[in-house]
């Protein structure tokens, strides 16, 4: 059997989607069965090549051509005719639509739909144009989760037996133990304890103004607290700091940019709380990372976090400056509280793991394979 996936997601400066596509891509090598081979394609580089240059069941094909999408629509299909693949894997929203092959996507979420505010009109016209036509031509879809997969089922009209609930896992890295630089870390970006965390793209869906606010109120009463601000400036990030500076918080707030990987774990664990007040996810995976980490986690109580959460953490309403106040404050003041989240957060943790969902994956993409025989 020969399985394909697309593996143009990938980019230097990894995301949510990036990580999704690596850890499952990297997991999956290590799965497949006798008779069976991965061929990773991409118009870029995707850091399997070395690995794949050790390994006769997998392969990568890259062509130089610049620009994604039209690369997927109109070079990919070519490809997957050359190699004669058997079932492909879009891990992106978008899969191949003249693709000579069964197709399975991954559908992160529908913030385009439900929130096309929070994202650039371009992307919107992208994700509105493309998505709905490879969802209607893939064989299977992957959720996320259960509410990624409600949604489909609402708003795009996806029958529920086409739609694979298969949710994301913890990297092993993101552990409650103490490392030998943890310290250093907090040096590199100048950061001070004790701190809040959050960590993701600064963008509008993310609701950061409204963390911003509730910091605020905390830290009137409350000195040497601090906030970091985890991730690379994303679409419409001017708006964070102008409220940083009318409210004259930029000496107690870090913005730390692009986190390399390496570094997360430890701000990560050093945090007294992972505070997230997203508007919507299709997953969450820093309030994951966060629970793997043994740090208390604030979430809103809204999508798909509190399947992601369970009880191991603090709701808030995404609306309410005051909730977040209030619950970063409980955090702080109440040690018992805190440990209780950090040992329910630590067993919560440890049911979502990557090998699990590769292997969920690599049974879905086996079994359309073999159905479309």
């Amino acid at each position: 059997m020969r399985i394909g996936a697309d593996l143009s997601a990938i980019q230097a400066i990894k995301s949510g989607v990036d990580w999704y596509t690596h850890h499952v891509i990297r997991n999956m090598m290590n799965m497949l069965g006798d008779g069976e081979e991965l061929f990773l394609f991409s118009n870029r580089e995707t850091g399997f090549e070395e690995e794949a240059g050790r390994r006769p069941d997998v392969t990568v094909v890259r062509s130089g051509f610049r620009f994604q999408e039209p690369w997927r629509q109109f070079i990919l299909p070519a490809m997957l005719r050359k190699y004669r693949i058997d079932v492909c894997f879009f891990t992106n929203f978008v899969s191949a639509l003249a693709s000579p092959c069964p197709t399975v996507i991954t559908i992160h979420d529908l913030s385009f739909r439900l929130f096309p505010k929070t994202h650039s009109l371009r992307n919107v016209v992208w994700a509105r144009s493309l998505v709905p036509m490879s969802t209607r031509r893939s064989v299977r879809l992957i959720a996320d989760s259960n509410n990624t997969k409600l949604d489909l089922i609402r708003v795009m009209g996806v029958p529920d037996d086409k739609v694979e609930v298969i949710h994301l896992g913890a990297s092993p890295e993101f552990s409650p133990e103490p490392g030998p630089d943890d310290g250093k870390v907090l040096e590199y970006f100048g950061i001070l304890r004790p701190y809040v965390l959050f960590v993701g793209t600064l963008e509008p869906r993310k609701n950061i103004n409204l963390l911003i606010k509730g910091f605020d109120k905390v830290a009137a009463t409350r000195p040497d607290i601090h906030l970091v601000l985890a991730g690379r400036r994303g679409w419409m990030a001017q708006a964070i700091f102008d409220e940083l500076e009318r409210r004259d918080l930029l000496g107690r707030v870090h913005i730390t940019g692009y986190v390399p990987d390496e570094f997360l774990p430890p701000l990560y664990r050093q945090a007294e709380a992972l505070v997230y007040p997203s508007l919507y996810e299709g997953f969450g995976l820093p309030p994951l990372e966060a629970m793997a980490s043994g740090t208390p986690v604030v979430v809103s109580r809204n999508s798909s976090l509190p399947e992601v959460v369970g009880d191991a953490g603090l709701y808030i309403n995404a609306l309410s400056v005051d909730d977040v106040a209030e619950a970063i404050e409980r955090i702080l003041g109440d040690a018992g509280l805190a440990q209780s989240l950090r040992d329910k957060g630590l067993a919560r943790a440890r049911q979502f793991k990557w090998e699990n969902v590769a292997g969920k994956t690599l049974a879905l993409l086996r079994e359309v394979a073999n159905e479309n025989r």
